[in-house]
């Protein structure tokens, strides 16, 4: 029998398909971070990002003057573990990690933006490799979440006064560095007065709330 050969057509389609799942698979967080559309970090440039980077391998300088003037330090890179932070400005940083989607070993690209002033405060989106935005679902946790309502004296607080205080919700969140895991930490209590702050630590954990990737929600553990 003779062997049936593939027309030329579907041949170099394959052939294409082959080298560009390579030339993703080879990409590294740096070659992610240095290449990604300049708008979803305004304070740099593609160079910019380059230079960060190729300083900080040299052990040259972990920072550069970035498009506005300021100082923009390399916190973090994790080259193994495929993570990325950067202080973007005094007040400001940025952060990207590749996460797998266990269902069908896709990688994604998670960026974590967050502000302080004083107060810190992120927001978090998800890309595929295209750069395309894609409905990953998070729903940020509320800053009441780490009150502790029972250990609350309710006969010297007021509890509508505390959850007043806590309507606002003052949320940074990282990945972690080791494995999948998306970490929340209250940043609230940085927001209200000293006086304020005194009377609620007591009553407030500062221990992390994790999330894990479940599919395409984040499911708080």
């Amino acid at each position: 029998m003779k062997k049936r050969l593939l027309p030329q057509n579907n041949f170099l389609i394959i052939s294409c398909f082959l080298l560009i799942s390579q030339s993703l698979f080879s990409q590294s967080i740096e070659d992610w971070y240095v290449n990604m559309p300049d708008a979803l970090n305004p304070a740099l440039t593609k160079q910019n990002r380059l230079e960060l980077l190729e300083y900080h391998k040299a052990h040259q300088s972990d920072s550069i003057t970035n498009r506005f003037g300021n100082q923009t330090r390399l916190l973090s890179l994790d080259s193994l573990n495929e993570r990325i932070v950067v202080q973007n400005t005094p007040s400001s940083t940025f952060e990207m990690k590749m996460v797998g989607l266990g269902d069908n070993n896709a990688t994604i690209i998670g960026i974590i933006r967050t502000v302080c002033a004083p107060a810190c405060h992120s927001s978090v989106e998800f890309y595929d490799t295209a750069w395309n935005q894609i409905p990953i679902q998070f729903t940020m946790p509320k800053a009441i979440e780490w009150v502790n309502e029972k250990s609350i004296p309710t006969d010297k607080i007021d509890m509508q006064w505390v959850r007043n205080l806590m309507e606002v919700s003052f949320i940074s969140l990282s990945f972690s560095s080791d494995n999948q895991f998306l970490i929340a930490r209250n940043s609230t209590l940085d927001f209200l007065t000293e006086a304020d702050r005194k009377v609620l630590t007591p009553f407030v954990s500062d221990k992390p709330i994790r999330f894990k990737l479940q599919g395409q929600i984040w499911t708080r553990e």
